[in-house]
This record gives C-alpha cells, sequence and structure tokens, in this order.
C-alpha cells in the first residue's frame, strides 16, 4: 500500500511537470534558461504581471525605455536595443511611468536608473496614475508618489487606481471615494462597485448602496439614485435600462433622469436611433423619451433596424402580414413573408416560400428570394448560403465570392468594445472566417483570400486598442493543431494583415513594434510601423 500510494505522489508530480513543460514550450516564447533559477518572493497575484521564469523580454515601453532580462537580471533598453540602464536588478516588472520604474517590489528608480526610493516594509507598489501609485504596507493599502512619499497613508484594506483626482478605497468591507489628498468625498457606505476604464468617458461608474445600485461621478455626487436592483452601466452609451426597487422598469439617462414605464419590461438590446425594443408577453418599442411606440402584445414580433424604421406582426394570427413602418410610425408597406429581418444599408432580408431574398425600404423586391440563408449587409456585402454552401454577394446580388464554403462566420464584430474601452469600431473592411474542407482561412468583404484556405485552428484571440494608433486583432492560427499555433495582427478597421512575418506583435508606443520572427522564436525584435527593424535580441540567460 506504501508503495502504492508513493506511485501515484510520483505520477501526480510527473504530470504537473509536463504541464508546466508544455505551457512553457508553447504559451511563453521559447527562451535558454539559466542553469539555477533565483528564488523570487510571491506577489500579491493581482500585481503579478511577468512569467519570470519564461519571459526575457516583457512587450512593454514608457518613455521609450523597454525592461529586459539578461543573465537573470532587469535593465532597460531603448528603441535601439542599447541598455541605458544596465542589467542590476532581481526584478522590473513595468516600463517607466511619469519619469519613474518600479524595481524589486519596493523601489523606485528614475530615468538614469538611481534608486530614488526604497522601503524593505512595502510588498509592492503598483503602477502609477495621476502620480500616484498603490503601495502596500504591513498588509495595508497607501498611495506613494512618484518620490516615494506617502501623500495618502497606508490604512485601507483594497484601493483603486486614481482617476480624475479620485479614487475608491475599503474599509472594513465597505467602500467610499477619497481625492488625490485623501479626503473622503463620500462615506464608506459603497457596498459594491465597478471603476473599470470603461465607464470613464460618461464620467459616472456603477455603486450599490443599501443593496441598491446607482451611478456616481468623480467628486463622489449620486447622479443616478441608487435605486435600482441591476447594475447601472454607461459605457460609451448615455441610456441604460433598470428594473427599480418598486418592480417597474425605466429609461435611465446619463444625467440622472429617471424614466418610469408603468410596469416591468424586458429591455432588449441597446436603443436604435432612439428607439428601444421591449419585451412583456410579447414585444414592443419604446422611444427613448418613454412614449410607447408599439405595445407589446401576446405573440408580437418586432423587428428594429438601426435607422429607426422597425417591422410588427401578429404571431398567431396565420392571416396577419408583416407591416414595415417609418420611425414616424407611418406605414412603408406590408406582406406576407414567412420571416423578415432588419434593414441593413437599404435592404431587407425577408423569406418568401422558405427561400430568402432581399426587398427595398419600399417593398420591392431587389433579389430575387434563391437563398437557404440570407444575412445582413456590411460594407456592401453579405453572407449568404445557396445549395448547402455559403460566399458573399453584394448589394446587386453579384457573387463577390463563390458559394463553395461550408461555412462563413464574422470574424471581428464590426462594433464592439476594445480593452474594455468605451471607444467603439467602425470596421471598413469586414473580415470573416471561412471553412473549407475541415480547414479554415480569412475572407474580407471584398472576396480578397486574406490567409489561405489551409489551417487546421485559426481563432480570433484578442484586440487591443490604441489612442494613436488604429485598433489591432491578433489572429491564433495553426497548419497543424499537433505542432503548436503562431499569431498574426490585423488592423480591424481596414481588415489589412500587418507585420506577418512576425508572431507575437504588440504596440510599445511612438510608433515602435516588437514582435517575434516566424521560425525564430528565441530572438524579440523592435520594428518601426513600416516593419524595418532597429533591434533584435539576443539571449544570454
Amino acid at each position: 500500500m506504501k508503495n502504492g500510494s508513493m506511485h501515484k505522489k510520483l505520477a501526480g508530480i510527473l504530470s504537473v511537470s509536463i504541464v508546466i513543460l508544455f505551457a512553457a514550450i508553447f504559451i511563453s516564447p521559447k527562451v535558454t534558461l539559466a542553469a539555477t533559477e533565483p528564488k523570487y518572493h510571491e506577489w500579491d497575484n493581482e500585481q503579478e504581471h511577468v512569467g519570470l521564469s519564461q519571459l526575457w523580454f516583457t512587450d512593454r515601453a514608457a518613455n521609450g525605455r523597454i525592461p529586459v532580462r539578461q543573465n537573470w537580471k532587469w535593465g532597460f533598453i531603448n528603441y535601439q536595443g542599447k541598455f541605458v540602464i544596465k542589467p542590476q536588478f532581481q526584478l522590473a516588472r513595468d516600463a517607466f511611468n511619469q519619469g519613474v520604474a518600479v524595481i524589486n517590489r519596493n523601489q523606485l528608480i528614475n530615468s538614469t536608473g538611481k534608486v530614488i526610493f526604497q522601503d524593505k516594509s512595502i510588498e509592492y507598489i503598483g503602477w502609477f496614475d495621476n502620480g500616484l501609485a498603490i503601495a502596500k504596507k504591513n498588509g495595508k493599502i497607501g498611495y506613494l508618489n512618484t518620490k516615494g512619499k506617502f501623500v495618502i497613508s497606508p490604512t485601507y484594506e483594497e484601493g483603486t487606481s486614481f482617476y480624475n483626482q479620485a479614487a475608491l478605497v475599503k474599509k472594513n468591507g465597505k467602500w467610499a471615494l477619497i481625492n488625490s489628498k485623501g479626503k473622503l468625498l463620500t462615506a464608506f457606505n459603497i457596498e459594491d462597485m465597478d471603476y473599470g476604464t470603461h465607464y470613464r468617458k460618461s464620467g459616472l461608474f456603477p455603486v450599490k448602496i443599501d443593496g441598491l445600485w446607482g451611478s456616481m461621478d468623480y467628486k463622489g455626487k449620486l447622479v443616478v439614485p441608487a435605486e435600482f436592483q441591476d447594475k447601472i452601466e454607461f459605457r460609451g452609451n448615455t441610456y441604460d435600462w433598470g428594473l427599480h426597487y418598486n418592480k417597474y422598469s425605466a429609461i435611465v439617462r446619463q444625467d440622472g433622469v429617471i424614466i418610469p414605464l408603468d410596469k416591468y419590461y424586458l429591455g432588449l438590446g441597446e436603443p436604435q436611433n432612439g428607439l428601444w425594443k421591449i419585451q412583456e408577453s410579447g414585444e414592443g418599442i419604446v422611444d427613448v423619451s418613454g412614449q410607447m411606440i408599439v405595445e407589446p402584445q401576446d405573440n408580437q414580433k418586432v423587428i428594429l433596424s438601426g435607422d429607426g424604421s422597425y417591422a410588427v406582426k401578429d404571431m398567431k394570427d396565420l392571416t396577419s402580414k408583416w407591416k414595415f413602418y417609418k420611425k414616424d410610425q407611418s406605414l412603408l408597406f406590408e406582406d406576407n413573408y414567412n420571416d423578415v429581418q432588419a434593414f441593413s444599408e437599404g435592404l431587407a432580408a425577408v423569406k418568401i416560400n422558405q427561400k430568402w431574398g432581399y426587398v427595398s425600404n419600399r417593398g420591392d423586391i431587389k433579389l430575387p428570394a434563391q437563398y437557404e440563408e440570407a444575412n445582413p449587409f456590411q460594407m456592401g456585402s453579405a453572407v449568404i448560403r445557396k445549395n448547402g454552401k455559403y460566399g458573399l454577394i453584394g448589394n446587386h446580388g453579384e457573387v463577390i465570392l463563390p458559394t463553395i464554403y461550408d461555412e462563413i462566420v464574422p470574424l471581428i464584430e464590426r462594433n464592439t468594445y476594445m480593452n474594455n474601452r468605451i471607444e467603439k469600431i467602425s470596421t471598413k473592411n469586414p473580415l470573416y472566417r471561412a471553412k473549407l474542407n475541415k480547414s479554415y482561412g480569412i475572407v474580407d468583404s471584398r472576396g480578397k483570400i486574406v490567409m489561405e484556405v489551409k489551417f487546421e485552428r485559426l481563432d480570433f484571440e484578442r484586440a487591443d486598442y490604441y489612442h494613436d494608433i488604429d485598433p489591432i486583432g491578433t489572429i491564433r492560427y495553426a497548419v497543424k493543431t499537433k505542432d503548436g499555433a503562431s499569431t498574426t495582427a490585423f488592423n480591424i478597421q481596414t481588415g489589412k494583415r500587418i507585420f506577418p512575418k512576425y508572431d507575437f506583435v504588440n504596440y510599445l508606443g511612438d510608433g515602435m513594434y516588437s514582435g517575434v520572427p516566424l521560425g525564430n522564436n528565441n530572438k524579440y525584435v523592435i520594428f518601426n510601423s513600416q516593419g524595418k527593424e532597429v533591434f533584435r535580441s539576443g539571449i544570454e540567460g
């Protein structure tokens, strides 16, 4: 029994070791590790940004100084690959920000590498924002300035970063808003909150007080009173839908105005041109001022388009027609379609005798009903299915991509939140993932083959939004999944593939990028917006 138990333990250890080994090979860049790696103290999990046993190069830059590790010591190089601060630190977690960088968890250095502050009793120092950084000392949170002085004493259980001269801190299990001098802007009465960057444009963030949700500004004013059972959110939108504690639904405006409705309705999606689709036992429409445009009825179905037009049908009445209306409620046309979709780019897909075609906003058949599936138009093209296969057509019915594919699905959403930021992306050239005989590729809205249909794996992985360049989408792909996957980068607005010779492309700032040359995964490269290399790393550690 003892030997059996020992064998199980050894097998378990071996299994964990194999998992870690594969993670190191396939997830992280391939680097040569030193024979004996120094031991590091564990940071708070939320503060750990770098897999120390894997990464040599961190892909983050500020003030043109990039943290790198050489022979198990960290230093900083410039865009040309020259060490401006020689490797000497046990740990350099982040790049420079506001003139300082955090090294060794509890020290600050200036741009020359000189240590300007250290305190061994500090457990960690966070990212500087608005001139202040969270610092944890003796288990409590406070805020340091860039000179290492505690501007706000470490007396709190938790804290957020500063934005607009305000931060949230937690004490005795509840939150309060403070200013950059540590002055309380509210009482410690906030039970829950969301201080994410996606609320910054609206200037309001959700808070929960006495079990109900409202919205607060950065001065501590409760603009939307805490009267709602669900979170009130303004993520670039100026309206939200909420269930009041008195059990009625309400439209909530960003300026704090509450527009109550007469009962509970479910708000569907977001407003379309000032109109909101709602649901009770059936569907209806209300405008953002609270006026009922289409009263919800049993078994009623509503299709609401982005231009504010809409279609209505009583689904329980087999003789009823689909009626299309302008936003002003005047009738456009009506007809006995089996099903309809919203208008997009002046055309709406309609189903006639089990086939789909497209009509204009006058009800004219523009594209005959001949498709088994029809989707909305995006930038002049739409995905359709015919004879069991998918292709792309133009808004005159012309073939943009022949119907030979087993699948064509949007690769990147046309409008989406990027990195939790509130800016929305308007794609000029939507991308689609195409499948043919178990292989995948990428096509664009103009029918161009952007990536050949030959990959066993092809997935949209993430999107990164940068204020000074277009957003970058990352695609992970593999000819054979068993051989490991690579990544490639796309300009989401144009649909154009960028820097196809490099894997793990990241934006460093100031028009500079980093990446790993395909087929040479132990060499990091820095290059400019034209793809010209200015630095190629060499691994010595």
